[in-house]
This record gives structure tokens, C-alpha cells and sequence, in this order.
């Protein structure tokens, strides 16, 4: 290892925390997979669910590149996607409306003050008759990838699920040949749910979940009647989704704070 000075922020977006860097100078090659794991680490790290570079791009006006606690970089994060929107901004890159880019989509993006609203992929992949689950007596949503694969399944008492251990089972199902993230699903209204996430590449029970909110507003659409635009209750806060009935435009939107900035000292060697 040699010793540097690195600059970085730590954002939260409604609970869901993401160490994020200034790559435009390549200072990363997205190969540091064991050193993002490390840096994300709670008690020996800064501590975050996932590592975000802002990069350069020749079709919008940043690229987006999100690396999960693990280490291995996704193809999108949708609370992600409104932290760096925000950094973007903060760093004076940007003014209040934009475009980036991410592997899965060209994302548009509005802020006022610390509420972001992004543009989000169109859900794809659908398979509602997917059976995974049925043995804990709950109702069945069904499997979208919203950039990133997602099963929802519809819960009596959300405070009642063992998000960790269950996630855990259904995550590594080999029905899922690339895993899938987990989202518990209570309704409260037609324009209203709670949300638990177990996030894939994280391995746990997240504060919140972008995608998670999305896929989760998407199929209670479809499955149950719920209209949007949608407010979702996570542990971490409140987030909004709004499409339209083609799911052609898809937005996730909520608040994101700043809570530090900082330098890291040590850097992995080159290759």
C-alpha cells in the first residue's frame, strides 16, 4: 500500500450511505474491489453500503460508476444515482437540472436544496408466476430488474420478518442465477407501503433501497391496484416514486444530506 491523500464525502439518502469519489482524474481504475470492501467495513472503515466513482462522460454530463459493500461493481443504485446527483451539484459541476450516465440507463436528474428527483431504468424482466418464498405463508409479488433484479414479496407485519435470515435464503435461491436483492412489502393505502430491503452486495437488511422502492411501487401496481405516485416507507426515511402506466418514465425521489467530507491516507498499488 502506499500512503496518499484522497479526497471523499459520505452522503446518506434516506439511510442508505455511500462513500463517494471524484474520479474524473482516474485516480481509480474500478478494479479496487478488496480495497472499496474495506473502506465500506462499519468499525475498521469509514463504513457504507457502497462506493460511488464520478467520472468523466462524452454523452452526458458525468458518469456514475457504484460499487456494492462487497466490492463488485452493479450495474445501478437508485438511491446511489440521487447521492451523486447531489455531489455532482455540490461540487459545482452541475447546475440543478442534468444528465448523467450509469451501466444501465441515461438518467435525467433535478435538486432543490437536499431533495433529489432521478429518472430511473424501465423495469424489465418481469416474471410474476416466479414461486420462490411461498413456504413462509406470504403472498407472492414477483421478479423485475429495475437496473438491478429485485423479488417483492407482499407481508401482513413487516416487523414481524426475519429480513436478514429470510433475504439471506431467497438472495442465493438458484432460481436467481445472479442473486437478486429482497424486498418485504407491506401495504398501508393505495398510495402508500413499507419497505424492508435485504440488498445483494451488501448481505444484509439495508436502512433503504432506491431500486428496491421502485420495483416494489411497480408490481403492488400491477398485482394490487396501488396508484401512483407512491410513498414508500423504509427505516431510513420516506421516498417517492411516480411512472407513468408504460413504466416509460420512472422517478425516485427524496432527501440526501451531506454528513462529511474527509481524506483517506492509503490506496491500493497500482498493478
Amino acid at each position: 500500500m502506499k500512503l496518499s491523500n484522497i479526497p471523499f464525502a459520505k452522503i446518506s439518502a434516506t439511510g442508505n450511505d455511500f462513500i463517494l469519489f471524484d474520479n474524473r482524474t482516474q485516480i481509480f481504475s474500478g478494479r479496487e474491489s478488496e480495497y472499496f470492501r474495506t473502506i465500506c467495513q462499519r468499525r475498521t472503515g469509514v463504513g457504507a453500503d457502497g462506493v460511488i466513482l464520478l467520472e468523466n462522460s462524452k454523452r452526458a454530463d458525468f458518469r456514475m460508476r457504484y460499487f456494492n459493500a462487497d466490492g463488485n461493481e452493479a450495474e445501478m443504485c437508485g438511491n446511489g444515482a440521487r447521492s451523486v446527483a447531489f455531489w455532482a451539484h455540490y461540487l459545482g459541476i452541475v447546475d440543478e437540472k442534468m444528465c448523467f450516465e450509469s451501466q444501465s440507463a441515461l438518467h435525467r436528474a433535478e435538486i432543490k436544496e437536499n431533495w433529489v428527483r432521478v429518472q430511473m431504468p424501465t423495469p424489465e424482466a418481469w416474471n410474476l408466476n416466479i414461486r420462490i418464498g411461498e413456504e413462509y405463508g406470504w403472498e407472492i409479488g414477483g421478479f423485475v430488474r429495475v437496473g438491478v433484479p429485485h423479488y417483492v414479496l407482499f407481508v401482513d407485519d413487516l416487523e414481524q420478518v426475519d429480513v436478514p435470515t429470510i433475504g439471506h435464503s431467497i438472495r442465493h435461491d438458484s432460481a436467481f442465477v445472479h442473486g437478486t436483492n429482497v424486498d418485504f412489502v407491506q401495504l398501508l393505502s393505495p398510495q402508500k407501503l413499507r419497505l424492508r430491503t435485504y440488498e445483494r452486495g451488501v448481505e444484509t437488511e439495508t436502512l433503504s433501497c432506491g431500486t428496491g422502492a421502485i420495483a416494489s411501487a411497480v408490481i403492488a401496481y400491477r398485482k394490487k391496484n396501488i396508484r401512483p405516485p407512491v410513498e414508500v416507507q423504509a427505516p431510513g426515511g420516506i421516498l417517492w416514486v411516480d411512472f407513468d402506466r408504460d413504466f416509460k418514465e420512472v422517478f425516485l425521489e427524496g432527501s440526501v444530506t451531506l454528513v462529511f467530507e474527509g481524506k483517506l491516507f492509503i490506496v491500493p498499488e497500482r498493478d
